[in-house]
């Protein structure tokens, strides 16, 4: 594959293809697969950071290629961490380092030989207000291995700054859109947040007028520990969340909000004759098709009218949302 205009676009065209059908971390591996053929890299590490003056927080990573203790050894040297301290300096620029430069730390050197690591060039989302922004780290291994090109480099960042757009769509379950006026976003197990924070803000942020930064609202960042569907009454809120297949340890957690609305307050009995009497069915039906006496079908209508602030049919179907469950 070369590395033109045109190979660009179809890979662009096949990232955005596969978009819809990925999750956001499955589609982060998929391009990486990708890239380490169309480049010709052996292995890469990638996920989401924050530089900072003093240095780079990593907060959720996965490799290509390499070692399981490959993190744990980075975290050791962060401090020495030539690519970083690049694109600290000079964040418009792609980063580069050789085995064989002068410019070296101890720790460099030694992640290098370590790993056979001999040409490294990180791409990075352009840092914006300090939050977490994905990163790819790219390594060639051996002593022969050719130097990273200009144009490999802006190939290499260029995808990355696609790759982010993209995943902003496929946050959600592939295949299904998010629910009208419902917002998801990707977050970190100590609830860092990632993907969509704009959108959250958008949407939700007068729930937290004061909320700043990339940590999640406190509210939130208490319910990342537990998967499943939560109400925040005081908020107006649901909050569903959960648990992302874990690719080599990136361990992100999905959270998807949404505004409180009365069939949220229905019991699941509730729910279910609400949906039935939606559909058309009469009392007399939506009873036998549940098992229920008429006499419960009656009784939970009219509470179900209570809650739902309605008192005909057709204000009870447009109550109901699409596919509720």
């Amino acid at each position: 594959m070369g590395l033109g205009i045109a190979s660009f676009s179809r890979f662009i065209c096949d990232m955005n293809h596969h978009a819809p059908f990925m999750r956001a971390e499955e589609l982060a591996r998929w391009t990486v697969e990708e890239l380490s053929v169309a480049l010709g890299f052996d292995a890469a590490w990638y996920g989401w950071a924050r530089l900072h003056p003093r240095g780079v927080d990593v907060f959720s990573n996965a490799t290509h290629g390499l070692p399981e203790d490959f993190f744990a050894t980075w975290q050791c040297m962060a401090d020495q961490d030539l690519l970083a301290r690049s694109k600290i300096e000079h964040p418009g620029h792609a980063a580069i380092y050789s085995r064989g430069q002068r410019r070296q730390t101890d720790g460099m050197a030694d992640l290098s030989d370590r790993y056979g690591l001999t040409r490294m060039t990180t791409a990075m989302e352009s840092p914006a207000g300090g939050l977490p922004n994905f990163y790819l780290s790219s390594y060639r291994v051996g002593e022969s291995a050719r130097a990273w090109s200009q144009e490999e480099c802006e190939f290499l960042q260029c995808a990355v700054t696609h790759l982010t757009s993209a995943m902003k769509l496929s946050t959600s379950e592939p295949g299904r859109a998010n629910a009208p006026g419902s917002v998801t976003i990707l977050a970190s197990k100590d609830g860092i947040g990632y993907l969509c924070l704009d959108a959250l803000r958008e949407q939700f942020g007068d729930l937290w007028p004061r909320w700043t930064g990339d940590n999640l609202p406190e509210q939130l960042a208490c319910l990342i520990s537990r998967p499943g569907i939560h109400v925040l009454p005081d908020r107006g809120l649901i909050v569903t969340v959960e648990t992302t297949p874990n690719f080599q340890d990136m361990d992100l957690r999905r959270l998807t909000l949404r505004r409180l609305n009365g069939f949220d307050l229905l019991t699941k009995r509730e729910r279910e004759v609400a949906r039935e009497l939606a559909g058309g069915k009469s009392a007399k039906e939506v009873a036998r098709h549940l098992g229920l006496a008429p006499a419960t079908v009656r009784n939970q209508t009219q509470s179900i009218y209570q809650k739902l602030q309605v008192d005909n049919r057709a204000a009870l179907a447009a109550a109901v949302p699409v596919g509720a469950g």
